[in-house]
């Protein structure tokens, strides 16, 4: 069986008590415990081949009752999603292995760990140093896991689209269901397309190992799928959820697709489709009034959130699980006394990011980033922290998708002018900061990727951001950031001669994992430089 992309889920037959209430469970309330839930899969000859092997092996004994009992413990799924209510399930199914992606550090690294915010302070794991100084091998750990547990959603959504039209029940909630797992499905192609650029597009379920064998579709297909997916969610999904099953909270909505499908046309630099999505979003949400509250525990789906990915310490931990130290460590590493003992490890904030702050008065900064004595070069992240939180678990959400994103978003879109300035003040007056215009020293976009900056610090836009600018600038700009971190490889120099690093334009991908290839048997090719 192909683990890196299961075909089919396995559903629990039993639907009774805790079992029923956790598979009937939105995406905010977690359903199964997650650090085994990545919902195995099943194929269909599969499941004909171990049930040969099982009966063979059991055909010399006499004990017809034991040959007749009825597994209860779970279902192919060839035999589910034959109704909404089982539509459903599956797609709670799509949530929990979309938050199996964002559950640990992993993607952060791949995707914040990759720009100019963040750096990494001395560690023994290479994955991470290689995607810090753009040195990756097509075997790197951490994008192996990655691409496999992106893959895995994309399946599972696959599964839930093909089966939804023959599923018996209310035809809108079953379009609503299809909406949602399209809407999952393209927000997993857009973060792959933009690290690995043209990826294998599969829109159906993976049933067999032939079928993993799919050569890489262009960037400009990958694209084109995903604002097809956005689209005809756009067209089903509803602005808000009544409430009323009380498991809809975390749900993909309309304004969540158009968000979206507004910053998939600017990464792709369809302006004006852009615009068009994002005018129909700007009006619905609002920001906070205090900036600390964005990311802070109990105030999770706020009026500011349009979508997030929901963690509980009960069945998975928050985004930087492995990030913090247990609350029983003294302060040694040069934490505060009397603060929280739960901070970050790494990576580190850069102190070209800190100098981007440059206005003290700025209400973010408390919010992102704080110092440490003796911390290369002095900084370390406090957003996204639950101070409150176990030595094991973290209970906050991970905002994906926010008001102040449409805004900046929009004004970009729209270019320099009256509107686009209103837009960004919006979102400087939040921070304490005096307006902006034309005036303003620097050019539009200078001032706009400077904003989206430091709004948006570690939230896994900085990456995204920069290579939609121009190839050259993007290069230059990352080339500074890592002939400054020259210094924190100080003692790899010491031992093992001069050490320098560079982005050329090849590695503004990452490498294909070789497994992929491999199983492909050569038709996955790999990224030229890698």
């Amino acid at each position: 069986m192909d683990l890196r992309h299961p075909p089919n889920l396995l559903i629990p037959r039993t639907m009774k008590s805790s079992n029923n209430e956790k598979l009937l469970s939105g995406p905010a309330d977690g359903g199964a415990p997650l650090r085994k839930n990545y919902w195995q899969c099943f194929t269909a000859r599969g499941f004909r081949v171990v049930m040969f092997v099982l009966l063979s092996s059991l055909a010399g004994l006499s004990c017809d009752s034991f040959l007749d009992v009825e597994p209860v413990d779970r279902i192919d799924a060839p035999s589910f999603f034959s109704t909404d209510q089982e539509l459903l399930i599956g797609m709670n199914g799509v949530y929990a292995a979309q938050r199996s992606i964002y559950g640990s550090g992993t993607i952060y690294n791949i995707i914040e760990g990759r720009s100019d915010n963040t750096g990494l302070d001395h560690t023994d794991q290479a994955e991470r140093v290689e995607i810090d100084i753009f040195a990756e091998v097509p075997g790197n750990l951490l994008l192996d896991i990655t691409w496999a547990a992106m893959y895995n959603c994309i399946n599972l959504a696959n599964t839930v689209i093909v089966r939804g039209p023959d599923a018996d029940g209310d035809a809108a909630l079953i379009a609503r269901i299809v909406g949602e797992a399209k809407f999952v499905r393209a927000f997993t192609y857009y973060h792959m397309v933009n690290l690995w650029g043209g990826t294998p597009l599969r829109v159906a379920p993976t049933e067999d190992f032939e079928e993993t064998a799919i050569a890489r579709s262009s960037e400009a297909e990958v694209y084109d799928q995903i604002v097809r997916d956005l689209t005809e969610a756009a067209a089903v999904l509803p602005e808000t959820y009544d409430g009323s099953s009380g498991h809809e909270v975390g749900r993909a909505t309309n304004s969540a697709a158009l968000t979206l499908l507004g910053k998939v046309e600017l990464q792709r630099g369809n302006a004006g489709a852009a615009t068009a999505a994002l005018r129909q979003v700007v009006s619905r949400h609002s920001l906070l009034s205090d900036y600390g509250m964005i990311h802070s525990p109990g105030n999770d789906n706020s009026a500011e959130s349009i979508f997030e990915v929901s963690f509980n310490p009960a069945n998975q931990t928050g985004l930087f699980r492995q990030h913090f130290i247990p609350q029983s460590v003294a302060v040694e590493l040069g934490i505060v006394a009397g603060g929280s003992t739960r901070e970050i490890l790494f990576p580190f904030v850069t102190q070209d990011l800190i100098d981007a702050f440059d206005d003290p008065n700025d209400l973010r900064i408390p919010h992102t980033f704080g110092t440490v004595e003796g911390r290369e070069p002095g900084g370390y992240i406090t957003k996204f922290i639950d101070t409150s939180a176990e030595s094991d678990g973290a209970d906050v959400n991970l905002v994906l998708l926010r008001h102040a994103d449409v805004l900046l978003s929009l004004a970009e879109s729209l270019g320099e002018g009256g509107e686009a300035y209103a837009l960004i003040n919006e979102v400087r007056s939040r921070a304490g900061l005096a307006d902006i215009g034309p005036d303003t020293p620097g050019s539009f976009m200078e001032k706009l990727m400077k904003e989206r900056r430091l709004e948006f610090a570690f939230e896994m836009h900085r990456w995204f951001d920069l290579v939609r600018l121009p190839e050259a600038q993007t290069i230059a700009i990352m080339n500074a950031q890592l002939g400054a971190q020259q210094t924190t490889f100080q003692r790899i120099t010491n031992y093992n001669g001069p050490t320098s690093f560079s982005l050329t334009p090849e590695r503004l991908v990452y490498p294909i994992p070789q497994l992929e290839i491999d199983i492909s048997g050569g038709v996955v090719t790999q990224n030229p430089g890698h």
